[in-house]
């Protein structure tokens, strides 16, 4: 009985371990450093270590229907470190020579050659794609109620609260200072602790879509049956989390604008009214609440707030999006030759920035760029073609099919909301990633690999206010 208690607690530890590692993630740089990245894979393995021991001793085990709901999505992101590990292992010259033959002419005569062009790169990209596999599959094993959903979301608003709020208040301050560094780029604009605004707007966004989410499981179904309770019901939600969540939201979109982050902010409206026209199909039924909540949203926070915190200058930048789409593109351009060159195997999983000099033409000539500006040319520059199709777009499919299976009305509160989450942030990754490298960052990788997790995890109906007639997932 001791001893049983002793592993229940440990569980607990666990989980709590995992949202504090959550909201460790971004603050070094977005865990964009050597160091950072190594600790933040080191934190989540020895987390996923510790729960795979209590396992080994019977003392926590994934319910049957969670485990059949999740394996292929598991298996599908599994399948991206095995591959990435299968390209630094080395291999005779003829099998390097028939799946890359660019890979065979570059690499020095030797017996046996691996097809990346970079092992030591590759090796360390290796790291960021298990941290990202470990974050998916913890949340997966971890979050087993509606409590420990809700607290999962709840850290992650916290943490974009305060990327929001640190980051707005060195804008308006002056201060300018970074991780504990004073600012050297995006002096004027919000980046929290990250180095880049688009990085901070990408991870502002995946946490607005979790505490949208959150907001949306806290709309009561029941409809006020006259004045007196609509009165009381208006009250219970003055004095609620209600507003307090609604009011961090606000902050986090202030802090969206003062990034200047042009997708940033497009991606963040446009996943919001797809996740919403989403939430609204699947419902099968028109809902006031939701239509509010997207429109005070919208109305709000981008005319109101945006007007005393810069919205004006936001849409300046949207006017002059030639130049720097220019730039992207011939980048984009550029990092074709890369994909010509290796399209079945790839140069090696971060590679690019190695290689792309020698791909560089005059019209990006004189400048340096680590990574191509657009996630989807880097992916299957890295790691080739069918590796990035099968295992992204299957991964793709499989959390779109579990996020609009779970908002249909016969589930709770909760799991809609969970699942409005996850659209909006997919929706979001899936245009942002089209001129950004925000996937690049592990911070924004591990805590978008949490919120698809999240999809997949055994959220209990009859929990944290959800009704108990719903149908359990």
């Amino acid at each position: 009985m001791v001893a049983s208690r002793c592993l229940s607690t440990v569980e607990k530890c666990l989980f709590a371990a995992f949202l504090l590692t959550l909201f460790w993630a971004p603050l070094p740089f977005g865990s964009n450093r050597p160091w950072a990245a190594s600790l933040l894979f080191v934190l989540l393995s020895a987390i996923l270590a510790g729960w795979l021991l209590l396992f080994l001793f019977d003392a926590v085990s994934p319910s049957r229907r969670a485990w059949q709901r999740s394996r292929w999505p598991l298996l599908a992101l599994a399948s991206i470190p095995l591959w990435i590990f299968m390209q630094t292992l080395p291999l005779p010259p003829e099998w390097v020579a028939l799946l890359s033959p660019r890979a065979a002419e570059l690499h020095v005569d030797s017996d046996w050659v691996p097809l990346s062009l970079d092992v030591a790169a590759t090796k360390f990209y290796l790291l960021g794609s298990l941290a990202c596999f470990c974050a998916f599959a913890l949340v997966v094993f971890l979050v087993n109620s509606a409590f420990r959903a809700r607290m999962l979301l709840w850290v992650l608003v916290a943490s974009g609260v305060f990327q929001a709020t640190y980051g707005a208040l060195m804008v308006l301050s002056g201060l300018e200072l970074g991780f504990f560094v004073e600012k050297y780029v995006g002096v004027g604009q919000a980046t929290g602790t990250f180095v880049n605004r688009n990085h901070l707007a990408g991870y502002l966004v995946i946490t607005l879509a979790a505490g949208s989410g959150l907001l949306l499981s806290e709309f009561a179904s029941d409809s006020a049956l006259s004045v007196r309770d609509f009165v009381r019901k208006t009250l219970q939600t003055l004095l609620s989390a209600k507003v307090i969540l609604r009011v961090m939201l606000a902050l986090m979109v202030i802090a969206l604008v003062l990034t200047r982050s042009r997708m940033g902010n497009m991606a963040f409206f446009s996943a919001l009214a797809v996740a919403g026209l989403v939430a609204l199909v699947c419902g099968r039924r028109f809902s006031p609440k939701l239509v509010l909540l997207l429109l005070s949203l919208f109305v709000v926070d981008a005319i109101i707030v945006g007007q005393w915190f810069g919205l004006e200058k936001l849409v300046e930048r949207l006017e002059t999006t030639e130049t720097a789409g220019k730039i992207r593109l011939d980048v984009s351009t550029s990092s074709s030759s890369i994909i010509e060159d290796f399209p079945l195997v790839g140069s090696g999983g971060g590679s690019y920035y190695g290689i792309f000099p020698y791909y560089q033409d005059l019209s990006t000539a004189g400048s340096y760029y680590t990574h191509a500006h657009n996630d989807y040319v880097e992916l299957i520059s890295d790691l080739g073609m069918p590796v990035t199709v099968l295992s992204f777009g299957a991964l793709f499919l499989l959390v779109l099919r579990r996020a609009l299976r779970i908002q249909a009305r016969d589930h709770s509160r909760l799991q809609r909301g969970v699942g409005f989450a996850t659209i909006m942030a997919l929706t979001w990754a899936i245009m942002h990633s089209w001129v950004d490298f925000n996937l690049q960052i592990l911070a924004n990788g591990v805590t978008l690999s949490a919120v698809l997790g999240l999809a997949f995890a055994k959220i209990l109906p009859g929990n944290g206010g959800d009704n108990g007639n719903k149908t359990p997932v």
